[in-house]
C-alpha cells in the first residue's frame, strides 16, 4: 500500500492535541511497518525539531499551506487531493479531524470526541476574531462531511465511538477505536537530581499538586481552583498548585479568581515547559489532578500515572474507560468532592501506593505501536472493501 497521511501538524509549534496523537501515531507506523510506504504531507519546511521517521519506506512531501485564514482549507480541500492524485496513493489518512472532502482515493479520518459540534457549551463565552470565527466554522462543518465521506472513522475511546454514531449518524461498523497511549518517555524517573532540576527551574518546593491549564475552557480549572481553595490551610501550604499552561488565554481570568480566594501564595503558573520537563514534573508532583469536563481520551491522566503520580480526574465522557480504578474519579464540578479526593491521595500512604502501583500497570496496557498496527489493518480493510482508487486530476484546479 502506499499511505498518504497529512502529518501537517508535525511542523506546528504548539504542542498537545493533534501535533502528539500525529507524532507518536506516526513513530509508531515507523516503528511496526517497514513493508507498507508512507508520504507525510507537512505544510511547510521541517526544521530541527520535527519529529520524523527515519525509514527508507517513509518520505515528507511539503504542500504549504501557512497563509492566514484561507491557507489551510485551500491546503486541504485544493492542494492536497491534487498533489495525493499525483503521488498516486492508494489512501489517505486525515488524522486530525478535518480532511480533503473530494479527493478521489479511500479516505480513512481519525475523529477525536465531538467537542466541536457543540461550539457554545464549553466555550468561555468571550468575543472572538473574524478570522477564529471563520476557522470555527470549518472546524465544526467539514468533520461533518468528512464523516460521511471516509470509508472508515478512526477514534480514540468508546466513548468518542458512542458520541460519533450518535451524534455524526455514522454506522458504528465504519468506526474503528485505536487507543491512543502514553509516549514512552513517561516513565517512573528514580534520579532525585533530576527531580530537584525540575522544581529548582520553576521554582517549586519538594511537593506540589500539578495540572494543566490551556485555552480551552473545557479544561475547568476554575473549579479546581475552588476545591483547593477548601483544603486546609496545612495542605495548601505544605502542596501549592502548580499548572502547567499552554496558552495564556484564561491566565488573566483565573489569577483573578486566586486573587479573590487570597491564594496567591499557594499557586505557581508554569510557562516555557518542554516535554522533558513535563515528564520530570509528573515524576516530582505528589498528585496530579485532572477536572476537565470532557474529554474524547483524557492522555494527560495516562501520562501521570505512566510516570506513577497518583491521578484525581473526573469522571466523565472517556475518563473513566481510560482510568479504570487507577485513579480516584469524581464529578466535574463537585468542589468538594474534589477537595476530599485531593486530601485523601495527600495525607493517606496507603492510598497514595495502591494508586501508584494500579496506574503503571493500567498505562502499561496502552501502546502506540498497538494503535499503529490496529489503524493499519483499518487500512487494510478499507483498500480490501471493494473500493479502489480512480484517479483523476481533472478534479483539482492549479
Amino acid at each position: 500500500m502506499k499511505i498518504g497521511i497529512d502529518a501537517r501538524f508535525l511542523t506546528h509549534p504548539q504542542r498537545g492535541g493533534f501535533k502528539t496523537y500525529s507524532e507518536n501515531l506516526i513513530a509508531g507506523l515507523a516503528q511496526v511497518d517497514a513493508k507498507n510506504e508512507y508520504i507525510l504531507y507537512l505544510d511547510r519546511p521541517p526544521d530541527e525539531t520535527t519529529l520524523l521517521p527515519k525509514r527508507p519506506n517513509f518520505r515528507t512531501c511539503v504542500v504549504a499551506g501557512t497563509a492566514p485564514v484561507f491557507g489551510m482549507p485551500w491546503r486541504e480541500q485544493v492542494k492536497l487531493a491534487r498533489q495525493a492524485a499525483r503521488d498516486r496513493v492508494d489512501l489517505i489518512h486525515s488524522p486530525c479531524l478535518t480532511a480533503p472532502l473530494f479527493s478521489t482515493c479511500p479516505l480513512v479520518v481519525t475523529i477525536h470526541d465531538t467537542i466541536w459540534l457543540f461550539p457554545t457549551k464549553f466555550s468561555s463565552g468571550k468575543p472572538i476574531a473574524r478570522s477564529r470565527k471563520m476557522m470555527e466554522w470549518y472546524y465544526r462543518w467539514v468533520p461533518q462531511f468528512a464523516a460521511r465521506k471516509a470509508n472508515a472513522i478512526l477514534t480514540v475511546s468508546e466513548a468518542a465511538k458512542a458520541s460519533i454514531v450518535q451524534n455524526l449518524d455514522a454506522a458504528a461498523e465504519r468506526v474503528w477505536v485505536t487507543l491512543e497511549a502514553a509516549n514512552a518517555n513517561f516513565r517512573p524517573i528514580d534520579d532525585a537530581r533530576q527531580r530537584e532540576e525540575v522544581r529548582r527551574k520553576f521554582n517549586l518546593p519538594p511537593a506540589f499538586i500539578l495540572a494543566i491549564g490551556s485555552a480551552d475552557p473545557r479544561k475547568n480549572l476554575s473549579t479546581l481552583i475552588q476545591a483547593y481553595a477548601r483544603l486546609p490551610i496545612s495542605q495548601r501550604d505544605a502542596y501549592p498548585l502548580a499548572i502547567v499552561w499552554t496558552h495564556d488565554l484564561l491566565e488573566a481570568e483565573l489569577a483573578n479568581q486566586i486573587a479573590q480566594l487570597g491564594l496567591q501564595d499557594n499557586l505557581h503558573f508554569l510557562k516555557g515547559v518542554t516535554n522533558n520537563d513535563l515528564v520530570l514534573l509528573y515524576n516530582a508532583a505528589a498528585l496530579f489532578v485532572f477536572p476537565s469536563l470532557y474529554e474524547g481520551f483524557g492522555l494527560p491522566v495516562l501520562e501521570a500515572m505512566a510516570c506513577g503520580t497518583p491521578v484525581v480526574a473526573s469522571n466523565n465522557s472517556s475518563i473513566p474507560e481510560i482510568a479504570d480504578d487507577a485513579a480516584l474519579l469524581v464529578g466535574a464540578v463537585d468542589v468538594q468532592g474534589m477537595a476530599e479526593a485531593m486530601t485523601r491521595v495527600l495525607t493517606d500512604e496507603s492510598v497514595r501506593r495502591a494508586l501508584k502501583q494500579k496506574g503503571l500497570a493500567r498505562a502499561a496496557g496502552f501502546s502506540w505501536e498497538q494503535c499503529a498496527s490496529q489503524t493499519i489493518a483499518v487500512y487494510t480493510k478499507t483498500l480490501t472493501a471493494g473500493r479502489a482508487a480512480k484517479w483523476s486530476l481533472d478534479a483539482y484546479p492549479s
